[in-house]
């Protein structure tokens, strides 16, 4: 036992601490390319002293079941590992090359979703791109330290990526949706789960928490019955991954928050509220008031628990 705990130990406090270096991972296409490599870099704000490496079309096979051409690999990422509790910060370089099709919140909640809730992470690209590889960068660039991200929690994390990417064109002339709206939703879903199901859901419950956060961002006219149902069948597999108990979980919601409190302070989410309010819909801005009553539940239980142990 004393053996198998040291061969776990050191491998857990790596994961969940900063690394010495950050990490660069460039597309494919950049590697025989010197000048747009370059411009990716400076994009990147990459450094000298960077650990660097390229996502080939098997890696992004690997880590989320796609198969591209190495050709049309560019988008780039750099990541800074962090101690916990740091959060997730994501920016998107769109200065030279615009990401077309994933905006930063779902490359947020998709990277929750894989695990991954305290870093710096920078995406860029010299040119526009859809922005869909960029996820496998960030799992090479793990991998570059020696840390593995689980399949299965790469691909939950594809899985979700793409289901809020197809939902929001499906609904791209919709009055009413908004990306932002979305993200939000499946934000605030998995924070019911760990806050008042201690991650542990059936498929009825997470009916039940869907239909209510629909209701909270006004979803519930707009979302069809298949696309409620794809995303009942990620937050059940992401269950499944472990990812909604254990001190993961602890991670988990403390970033979650962090998320729905950037995203209700967003112009984005402004607008949105506008156009909800003039068909008459409703999108509360529950972030805030999330994190202030879980922190005061908290605080009672300590005084509970206080007093449980002086008897």
């Amino acid at each position: 036992m004393a053996v198998l705990l040291i061969s776990i130990i050191p491998t857990t406090l790596k994961a969940a601490s900063e690394w010495d270096n950050a990490v660069t991972i460039y597309g494919a296409a950049l590697e025989s390319d010197d000048n747009l490599r370059s411009e990716t870099s400076g994009l990147l704000e990459a450094e000298d002293n960077d650990e660097t490496g390229y996502v080939y079309s098997e890696d992004v096979n690997n880590y989320l079941g796609m198969l591209y051409d190495n050709s049309v690999l560019k988008s780039s990422i750099r990541i800074m590992q962090r101690d916990p509790g740091y959060g997730l910060n994501i920016t998107l370089n769109e200065s030279m090359g615009e990401i077309t099709k994933i905006t930063e919140e779902t490359y947020q909640n998709a990277l929750l979703t894989s695990g991954i809730t305290d870093a710096d992470v920078t995406i860029a690209a010299a040119e526009d791109v859809t922005g869909e590889s960029a996820l496998s960068g960030i799992y090479k660039a793990y991998e570059v330290q020696g840390e593995d991200i689980p399949e299965e929690r790469t691909q939950n994390a594809q899985e979700e990526l793409e289901a809020i990417s197809d939902i929001s064109e499906e609904n791209s002339n919709v009055e009413g949706f908004s990306q932002v709206q979305l993200n939000k939703m499946i934000t605030e879903i998995k924070i019911e789960i760990v806050n008042n199901y201690g991650g542990e859901v059936t498929e009825e419950d997470v009916r039940n928490i869907v239909d209510e956060k629909m209701q909270e961002n006004g979803l519930q006219d707009i979302l069809s019955q298949d696309q409620i149902d794809r995303i009942i069948v990620i937050i059940m597999n992401i269950q499944e991954s472990g990812l909604f108990s254990g001190e993961e979980a602890d991670r988990l919601i403390e970033s979650s928050r962090n998320l729905v409190d950037q995203i209700t302070s967003s112009d984005a989410f402004s607008d949105a509220q506008d156009k909800a309010e003039e068909i008459g819909q409703e999108i509360q801005e529950s972030g805030a008031w999330d994190s202030f009553v879980t922190a005061l539940r908290n605080f009672f239980n300590s005084i509970v628990d206080f007093f449980k142990n002086l008897f």
